[in-house]
């Protein structure tokens, strides 16, 4: 009797390996497919570089990334995923079938290319273009606004519950597919030309910032279970909150701080239009617009309580930039550090990082 005492005793303080299925986890109906779900440190964007989905697949574009990454002390990788990764749940809204209790899988993938990141010492964070989107527009056109940008881009609702759904179960692949933290991009409405005289029937009952900041509040209650950061990228100019620029993109950042671990504004010189706050060239200024906007939306977030980090984008290519050059770089950075924020993001199109500085500091 006292042998099967100790026995018992001895498999309750036994340490068990901790797995975690889909049937385990709140919100999800029984008969899930079971995966391990390891411990993982929440961790968020600190000091890095952009890459699309296309270099991340070359083996030898992706290996100058992190040759480069290294070289030059950057730890984070973000990375595009929604193209790579929608096609299941793609699929679904195109049969009209998405449904909220729909079981996400890792996207293999994404998994492996973050395993391979993280195993380098990388920060990753998986960049998901929200509402622009050609794809479901084009398979749903029913979710789609009736207008293209000037590029001919096309957008989809974010009044419509599927079109939050879709992009939620996007962002809950890339946090059970492992990376540190999803990104938001053109997590807004849009602006361009004739967009200004979009309206929307549902304005009525809920103001574009409400529906805004209710899919960030969809996404966190989603993914919380994951420790995957949330970070949001905005136009430069928002830091600097004009009425008219918040009510028509739907973008408070004291209303979206609330649900987010990192916000990332896009301050480029060269986005300013020509005369902003006096400068006849804004993108010859790259320390003046980092450093204001830095300023500008630490108060912001200071003023709402808010814990989030800015981590800002800054502008690592050429245009109507003159003085560009690995200086220009350095100077984006110099902006941001003397505001107190250490982290910062380059974007590239092309992904070539050829004039990073040689040394972030004198």
């Amino acid at each position: 009797m006292k042998a099967l005492k100790y026995l018992l005793l001895a498999v309750i303080i036994l340490p068990v390996p901790f797995v975690l299925s889909h049937s385990d986890l709140p919100g999800s109906p029984e008969g899930g497919v079971a995966f391990n779900l390891p411990f993982k440190q929440k961790r968020s964007s600190d000091k890095g570089l952009y890459i699309t989905a296309w270099t991340a697949q070359k083996p030898s574009h992706l290996n100058y990334i992190k040759r480069m990454a290294k070289s030059h002390g950057l730890n984070t990788i973000v990375v595009d995923a929604k193209d790579m990764i929608s096609g299941p749940i793609s699929e679904m809204a195109k049969k009209r079938q998405l449904r909220s209790d729909y079981q996400v899988q890792p996207d293999p993938w994404l998994a492996k290319l973050t395993k391979e990141l993280q195993d380098a010492g990388f920060i990753v964070t998986a960049r998901v273009v929200v509402f622009k989107d050609d794809h479901l527009a084009l398979i749903r056109p029913d979710l789609a606004i009736p207008y293209r940008d000037k590029k001919g881009g096309r957008w989809v609702n974010p009044y419509s519950d599927e079109v939050r759904l879709y992009n939620v179960l996007l962002a809950e692949t890339c946090a059970v597919s492992g990376v540190d933290e999803v990104q938001f991009d053109y997590i807004r409405f849009p602006a361009e030309g004739s967009a200004a005289y979009l309206s929307f029937p549902e304005e009525a009952e809920q103001t574009r910032v409400e529906v805004i900041t209710q899919f960030l509040k969809e996404v966190r209650e989603r993914t919380v279970k994951y420790n995957t950061s949330l970070a949001v990228d905005i136009f430069g100019v928002t830091a600097w909150q004009s009425e008219w620029d918040v009510e028509t993109l739907g973008q408070s950042l004291e209303a979206m701080s609330h649900y987010l671990d990192v916000l990332s504004p896009m301050f480029y010189p060269s986005h300013f239009h020509r005369g902003y706050d006096g400068f006849a060239n804004p993108g010859s200024e790259p320390y003046y617009f980092v450093n204001t906007g830095v300023k500008k939306a630490v108060e912001i977030l200071n003023a709402a309580g808010a814990k989030t980090k800015l981590v800002p984008w800054i502008q690592g290519f050429n245009m109507l930039s003159p003085n560009y050059g690995p200086g220009y770089i350095k100077a984006q950075v110099e902006a941001a550090n003397d505001e107190g924020v250490e982290g910062f993001l380059i974007w590239n199109a092309r992904n070539v990082y050829d004039n990073l500085p040689a040394s972030w500091s004198e």
